[in-house]
């Protein structure tokens, strides 16, 4: 067995007491033997027969609503311990070191390797080959609070605590830019620490060969950046200024920053003349270097909206102080080399080069930055800037070539920029290199930009961010990286780079940067042709990419792939530990092939939103984390796996598989599912949109995957309990040819790190579940419970929820997909049988915890149906209906329902006249204020509450699948 599944469920103080009317273990065994009738009853869905069994007693009285959160409560609190687990183990937490003792063990290596020859061992350390990127996707879906108590159990190994405040299982609010930045910056401070302490690492066991002569190496171990704050693509709430002043701040948090730690160190540095006078000029550059930022970042908040004197006034204080303003480590580095050579004690020497790797590191500010828009932003610029026929038509050969003369004519005459060329600038693509100008010239002259370029597809596309590059003179400090996501970008990705590895003036550029960046998204591609799919294409394409590389003889230029992927298996986070994370997304075989040609390689990897954060939420898992990702860059495996060397069969597969999704993709089920509810299951989790611009009417629209994000996508998969862009088409793919897979599987360690995901997706996924949430669709359903007379009281409800549902084709659509996936699942799990995974054909006790708590949340929805078909009829106004109120209740858009019925029927519960308060009497009271007031008691408030709750029990579903969306 690879993948360990099942492990015992942490108990809880939670556990049901003897006066709780809703025992979970009962309920438990109760789907488990529910589960062995359905050989006997192939119609039976034990998720249906128990939410049908709760909804029953709930309505009847029997059971409250309270009795039911808490039942809900108990099962998301062990889901949340079960998830702080798995977050330690993926770490590699150790009390006894872990991961920092295999770096430590790393540097060792690395010594003996250079034969104990320093300048070969500085060699080795001389760039950095791995990266972490933060990125701001909306995966913000508990709180702060909860996710610091996920961490906290994680970090000490512990559980919760009895007398620890219950936390609801929700986000905060409101998630705006400024939350997210905090996050991130959170997460920045840690992984300073962490970089700081590794570094300490570094230097104590170099110093052993190498003596003192160690802290002359200034090893780069990885590079930390973030994008919160800079990603334009897909949002425009975001203005240029905004953004700089965030990394104004930055560069002031990181200048204090770096000013405590020397201050921590100063006072042991000893007392000699020389010590105590570099000191000073150090904390006294740091100090000017402070104020001149303060200064600047106060300049900068007085501007208001549309306050062009305020700007001006700004812009010429930040002019005025660049006289003392620090642009560059090099002076701090400078002197701390200094300090390094006077101080005695070794131990002080390794804190201070600690100290001069962490700045170098990172430059002015607390991090590198991404910039990120979208192609067409780039092509529209270009539009903007050359009125020229071509300009219209980028995918021409004859637009690059264009594009090369223009390039050398910037070269020649850069332009100048202030801010009140920001200001002016309509063109977001030129606006954002003019603010990578004015970042350069005010903030920080060398730290590297990394300049994305959403869904990009065409060379002339990279040749335009040159240009601008080279037009504004920052081609120095930015790394363009096209980002192939789209089936399209993916096909044409190789190609692509070929192109512009063949165009004089990008090689020109890349050589001058001394590396070529590409970014490859694991996310949107999954959401398209399927995660494995996309998986193989991407491999594909960077393969094709270090062939590329080698034919334009650039073999000596550093080859940067950025991996975005989310923390979840559909959108590429493989489930198991970290090292198993980064093998997925950059296989041995893409690393062996670059080492092969003799091609330096960089991976950098994303960490995306709050999720993503918890990996660096304490110095301890952040430390683990980041030891593990320096040290997967050292490691290739030279060992050709059999996968590659039968390419007939793998090509046949990866077709078979693409093919099986891409159909998947344009089901009609498929669509009915994601739009049955639509993102109404999900909290807001995010500060950016989640659906696309469009105009959307019914399920089926709501539901096109290609309006949708990718994490919502995923998220509604994780919600209806399949993760079918990760486990669907296996099966199919293998084709006629299984006993050759699976023999081919045994031995290549690629296709079990592939399958291992599929398994722990399957381990987690139930089509029952899907069908669950379908069923109550079904106008049969709630006709039936109308027709047995056994809940009398709800029977007219029942039959307005019939007749509204019976031209409703979401279950039988939904029901289709369905039998479509489980034809496939019983190859897949035939194929996981023959290999020897295990794929969760029979539930262990954490899936059947997920059934529960699906089953718990169907009896809510049931619930708010019921609620919704007893609201009052009243006149259409507004566009809305008694009809189409009930349709958006059925939709679960629960908020708009409560609103519009509010407005409806007010209820006033404060400042009511009373009859005292006239001296004429009267004997009629008004019935509405009544009826008004029942109608927000029993139905509206209910039906509120309700709703948060159904949200809250999702968290506790993503909970089980370890990440949001």
């Amino acid at each position: 067995m690879i993948i360990p599944r099942g492990k015992k469920l942490i108990p809880t103080e939670a556990s049901p007491s003897a006066a709780e009317p809703l025992d979970e273990f009962k309920l438990r065994d109760e789907l488990r033997q529910l589960r062995t009738g359905i050989p006997d009853a192939p119609w039976l869905n034990p998720i249906v027969s128990v939410a049908f069994g709760l909804s029953r007693r709930l309505e009847a009285g029997e059971i409250t609503l309270a009795d039911v959160r808490a039942l809900a409560m108990r099962l998301m609190d062990r889901a949340l311990l079960n998830r702080a687990r798995g977050l330690r183990e993926r770490v590699g937490y150790s009390e006894s070191g872990g991961e920092s003792d295999a770096f430590s063990a790393l540097v060792s290596k690395t010594i003996a390797d250079s034969g104990n020859d320093l300048e070969a061992f500085k060699k080795a350390w001389a760039r950095a080959r791995s990266g972490i990127v933060l990125t701001a996707h909306p995966t913000f879906g508990i709180s702060e609070s909860l996710a610091a108590q996920m961490v906290e159990i994680a970090a000490s190994g512990s559980e919760l605590a009895s007398d620890r405040a219950r936390l609801p299982h929700r986000p905060d609010e409101p998630i705006d830019l400024p939350y997210e930045h905090r996050r991130a910056q959170s997460a920045i401070v840690n992984l300073r620490n962490a970089l700081e302490g590794l570094l300490n690492r570094f230097y104590s066991v170099a110093h052993e060969p190498f003596g003192d002569a160690a802290f002359s190496v200034k090893p780069k171990l990885a590079t930390i950046a973030s994008w919160v704050g800079y990603d334009l693509d897909g949002r425009t709430d975001i203005t240029w200024l905004d953004s700089f002043k965030l990394r104004l701040r930055e560069k002031l948090t990181s200048l204090s920053d770096i000013r405590q730690r020397f201050l921590l160190t100063k006072h042991r540095l000893g007392e000699q003349p020389n010590v105590e006078r570099i000191s000073r000029q150090l904390t006294g550059k740091l100090d000017l270097a402070i104020a001149a930022a303060q200064e600047q970042v106060q300049a900068l908040d007085s501007i208001g909206k549309k306050d062009h004197a305020a700007l001006a006034k700004a812009a010429n204080i930040i002019s005025a102080s660049d006289s003392y303003n620090l642009t560059s480590v090099a002076p701090l580095v400078e002197l701390i080399d200094q300090l390094i050579g006077v101080v005695e004690a070794h131990q002080m020497k390794r804190s201070l080069a600690a100290l001069r790797g962490l700045i170098e590191a990172t430059g002015l500010g607390t991090s590198h930055i991404h910039v990120r828009i979208n192609a067409a932003q780039l092509d529209n610029a270009l539009r903007a800037l050359i009125r020229e026929p071509w300009t219209n038509n980028t995918s021409e050969r004859r637009a690059v070539q264009n594009l090369a003369e223009h390039i050398k004519k910037a070269v020649a005459r850069p332009e100048t920029v202030n801010f009140g060329t920001l200001e002016l600038e309509t063109a977001t693509a030129i606006r954002q290199f003019a603010l990578i100008a004015q970042i350069k010239k005010h903030v920080d002259r060398e730290t590297p930009i990394r300049f994305l370029i959403a869904e990009c597809e065409s060379p002339a596309t990279v040749m335009i961010a040159v240009l601008l590059a080279r037009l504004f003179d920052v081609a120095d400090i930015v790394d363009i990286s096209p980002l192939f996501e789209t089936p399209e970008g993916l096909e044409r990705g190789a190609r692509l780079m070929e192109d512009l590895l063949e165009e004089e003036t990008y090689r020109d550029y890349v050589r001058g940067r001394g590396r070529m960046s590409i970014q490859t998204g694991f996310s949107d591609a999954g959401r398209f042709i399927g995660q494995v799919a996309a998986t193989l294409e991407i491999e594909r394409l960077h393969l094709s990419i270090a062939e590329a590389v080698k034919k334009a003889g650039l073999s000596d230029i550093e080859t940067l792939i950025f991996s975005t992927h989310g923390e979840s298996m559909g959108r590429g986070a493989h489930p198991g530990n970290i090292r198993k994370r980064l093998s997925y997304v950059l296989p041995q075989e893409v690393r062996r092939r670059f080492k092969k040609h003799g091609q330096p390689l960089k991976h950098e990897t994303s960490f995306q939103g709050g999720d993503g954060f918890m990996f660096f939420s304490d110095t301890t898992l952040t430390t683990q984390t980041m030891a593990t990702v320096i040290r997967d860059a050292f490691e290739v495996d030279d060992t050709i796996d059999p996968f590659y060397a039968d390419e007939n069969l793998s090509l046949d597969f990866f077709l078979r598989l693409r093919a099986y999704q891409q159909n998947l993709f344009s089901h009609s089920g498929y669509r009915a599912m994601l739009g049955a509810f639509g993102p109404n299951l999900l909290f807001k989790t995010g500060s950016r949109a989640v659906k696309r611009q469009s105009d959307v009417t019914t399920a089926l629209d709501r539901g096109d995957p290609s309006r949708m994000r990718a994490i919502p996508n995923n998220a509604i998969l994780q919600q209806f309990g399949y993760v079918a862009n990760v486990v669907a088409g296996l099966g199919y793919a293998t084709g006629y040819d299984k006993e050759r897979f699976i023999a081919l599987a045994k031995q290549s360690p690629r296709l079990i790190d592939i399958l291992e995901m599929v398994a722990r997706g399957k381990q987690l996924s139930s089509l029952n579940a899907i069908g669950a949430n379908a069923y109550i669709f079904d106008a049969g359903f709630w006709a039936s419970r109308a027709s047995w007379g056994r809940e009398q009281q709800f029977e007219a409800a029942f039959r307005q929820l019939s007749r509204a549902l019976l031209s409703d084709m979401r279950t039988s659509e939904i029901n289709r997909l369905v039998h479509h996936m489980r034809i496939d699942a019983i190859d897949l799990h035939a194929i996981l049988e023959g290999i020897g995974i295990e794929g969760g054909k029979i539930p262990d006790d954490t899936r059947l915890e997920v059934d529960l708590l699906q089953a718990v949340r169907l009896t809510l929805i049931m619930h708010i149906f019921i609620i919704a078909a007893r609201l009052p009829r009243f006149a259409p106004r507004n566009d809305m209906s008694y009809e189409t109120v009930l349709d958006r209740a059925i939709s679960l858009d629960i908020p708009e329902v409560v609103e519009f019925m509010r407005q409806a029927f007010p209820y006033r519960s404060e400042g009511t006249i009373t009859g005292e308060d006239f001296e004429e009497k009267a004997t009629y009271r008004p019935h509405g204020i009544d009826e008004y007031g029942r109608l927000e008691r029993e139905l509206l408030a209910p039906m509120q509450d309700t709703y948060e709750l159904v949200r809250e029990i999702g968290t506790g579903i993503s909970h089980h699948f370890g990440a949001f969306g």
